[in-house]
């Protein structure tokens, strides 16, 4: 059946020739995400806020 060899297939590939990241380096590349995402966290925050603060009651005062 195609389906049973491509499962059989699928587990030799991934058991012989896949290359798995090492628990050290897994962990470094999390912590690299985890900082990289906080950093875009606290900009996009900081636009958020200039924009929210200054442009729209900017607007507002010019409408009143």
């Amino acid at each position: 059946m195609k389906v049973i060899d491509y499962i059989k297939d699928s587990f030799s590939e991934f058991t012989t020739n896949v290359t798995w990241p090492t628990w050290a380096s897994l962990q470094n590349d999390t912590m690299i995400v985890a900082i990289a995402t906080l950093i875009l966290a606290l900009l996009l925050y900081g636009v958020d806020s200039l924009f929210g603060n200054f442009v729209i009651k900017s607007i507002f005062e010019l409408l009143r």
